[in-house]
């Protein structure tokens, strides 16, 4: 699962890794930066529109009109694979994410541990996300996005049994090119980064709070 994530560096942080060229920063408002939620608009770079270098601040959460349940913030690869209904449309809408980490919890209902994972080399990550967004539409809950997940494995079961798709630099820039056909970006969420380039470590259990927005959020801390 991905279900919070870090997006504390400067944007030009995050594209500059990529080669990332976008026209204009200036449509990047202020965002939640340290303790990043679903049903916000965090940092997103994708090529949708002219297939050009963009970068927007999108939904993350997606519930079309016809679904009844809570907003989707993840996307399975096992149900992507299996050709689901629900993301077969948006594998042509594909957009990265670009993280410095991203938060999971261990223990029991009402004595979570929250932990940070993220690079062994502490450079920016880039999560797999295919939206229903598109240029012209709202930046909404029916236009929103939600990152790709697949089991997790090695020591980081120990955290949880889930996690972010996340694609190495080359595979990034095929992953959003609009000449990536669907078969081969499909290809490429089984070559994503293996779970050996991340470390995890507690954190204050204050940031299980949505509200915590202190720079220290991934700070280590004991159990």
């Amino acid at each position: 699962m991905c279900g919070r994530i870090r997006q504390a560096r400067e944007p030009v942080d995050y594209i500059e890794p990529m080669n990332w060229n976008p026209h204009d920063l200036g449509r990047l408002t202020d965002g939640l930066k340290y303790n990043v939620p679903p049903g916000t608009r965090p940092i997103v770079l994708h090529q949708l529109g002219d297939g050009s270098d963009q970068v927007d601040r999108l939904f993350w959460g997606y519930r079309p009109e016809w679904y009844k349940r809570q907003p989707v913030i993840n996307a399975r690869l096992d149900t992507i694979l299996k050709k689901s209904p629900m993301w077969r449309a948006l594998l042509g809408r594909r957009v990265l994410v670009p993280t410095d980490g991203w938060f999971e919890w261990t223990g029991e209902v009402g004595d979570k541990q929250p932990w940070y994972i993220h690079s062994r080399d502490g450079a920016p990550i880039y999560m797999a996300a295919i939206t229903a967004w598109q240029p012209g539409k709202d930046a909404d809950v029916a236009h929103g996005f939600a990152i790709v997940t697949d089991d997790s494995a090695g020591g980081m079961l120990d955290v949880h049994d889930r996690r972010p798709v996340v694609l190495a630099h080359d595979a990034a820039r095929e992953w959003t090119s609009p000449d990536t056909g669907i078969e081969a970006a499909l290809e490429l969420l089984s070559a994503a980064r293996p779970e050996t380039a991340f470390q995890w470590h507690p954190v204050t259990r204050q940031m299980s709070n949505v509200k915590y927005q202190a720079p220290n959020a991934d700070h280590p801390t004991a159990i």
